[in-house]
């Protein structure tokens, strides 16, 4: 018995002694970069472990040559030690991604306190200005906890493609794919996602919106929860609408959710890239703003067939804009790699050969079950 309470003694002391240590950190949640002419100016959001203020986020801005130097001015400017092992984003203005940010985040990835998981974003404001935003917001009480959140419940649901550190670093070191971030900006008082940045190689060299970053996730690989808003024409179903309207649009939206797809690349020719993309979507419609004939099994084929079509065009807009742009977020690179042998490929013949590649699309949808008519 004296030796279990013993026991319990020394786990009670320790845990004073570990949350006596929490209480002199700065625990960083947020790290924001700019380029500041020949320098880096560097900006964190950190959290001070405080009872009687839950709510207790600083931010501190210096301006260094390395982000090392930065951290080390950092420390200068906080009554606590500041450690990085919370980090939950990290976020590169949009000057600076365009000129490079390779350096930087490769240091990040260096350092043993910052998890491999840390979601990466693109600013199409200055890093510095959309945190100290954020600070100011009713909206916003720890901008790296909300835009962790922010980011990764859209992962879960499918609308964004994962950013994370690790996933960065392996499609910057992939010979033949290029990495893709989230782009964050700051409007009516909080911070929103408005499409996404594509690289290439460190730099950013465009961007697609969020309606198009669901295409570019089309292609990346499986969908599990995905959902999309998907415009027609309504002459391609107009025969199967009961009833008509005094809307004069020309266009149906029809609303789609749990969206499951599988999606095969292959390469059909080598000397000019040409790559055959097929891809089964089976989903559920969940609403449609017309009186649409739903009880039809013709009407349901018509306007499974009027989405494919949709899909193919606005997916082939998406690859050509990437392609045209230099960018290859997709990995086709990697595949015509794994065709003609990693021995015969150049990552510089690629980029030329890339820039005349031409893609033919097929896509079969199916529709499960239907929702609600508006």
């Amino acid at each position: 018995m004296k030796y279990v309470l013993w026991i319990i003694t020394i786990i009670l002391l320790c845990g004073c002694a570990s949350q006596k240590h929490l209480e002199e950190l700065g625990l960083i949640t947020a790290i924001g970069y700019d380029q500041m002419e020949d320098k880096l100016m560097g900006s964190i959001v950190y959290y001070e472990f405080d009872p009687l203020h839950p709510n207790n986020t600083k931010m501190v801005t210096s301006i260094a040559n390395t982000s090392k130097g930065i951290r080390q001015k950092e420390n200068l400017s906080s009554s606590r030690k500041l450690v990085s092992g919370q980090l939950r984003v990290a976020i590169y203005g949009r000057e600076l991604a365009e000129a490079g940010i390779i350096s930087v985040i490769d240091t990040l990835s260096r350092d043993a306190e910052v998890g491999t998981m840390s979601y990466l974003a693109v600013s199409n404001i200055a890093a510095h200005d959309l945190l100290s935003r954020s600070q100011e917001s009713s909206d916003v009480t720890n901008a790296g906890t909300y835009l962790y959140n922010l980011i990764g419940q859209n992962v879960e649901a499918d609308s964004l493609i994962s950013p994370t550190l690790h996933e960065f670093m392996q499609c910057y070191y992939s010979e033949g794919r290029d990495p893709v971030l989230p782009l964050l900006n700051f409007t009516d008082d909080t911070i929103v996602i408005e499409g996404m940045a594509l690289f290439k190689d460190d730099k950013v060299i465009g961007e697609i919106d969020t309606k198009s970053a669901f295409y570019l996730k089309l292609l990346q690989g499986r969908y599990e929860t995905g959902s999309v808003e998907i415009e027609l024409p309504k002459g391609q179903i107009e025969k199967h609408i009961m009833s008509k309207n005094n809307k004069a649009e020309e266009e149906v939206y029809v609303s789609l959710d749990h969206l499951r797809s599988k999606t095969h690349i292959k390469l059909s020719e080598t000397e000019k890239p040409s790559f055959h993309i097929n891809a089964k979507v089976v989903t559920r419609m969940q609403e449609i703003t017309v009186d649409y004939d739903l009880g039809n099994p013709e009407a349901i084929k018509k306007i499974e067939e009027a989405i494919a079509l949709e899909m193919e065009k606005k997916l082939k807009e998406v690859i050509v804009q990437s392609r045209d742009l230099g960018a290859d977020p997709v990995g086709f690179g990697n595949i015509y790699r794994a065709e003609v042998g990693y021995k015969a490929f150049s990552k510089k013949e690629w980029r030329d050969l890339y820039k005349q590649a031409g893609f033919d699309i097929n896509i079969d949808v199916e529709i499960l079950r239907t929702g609600v008519m508006d």
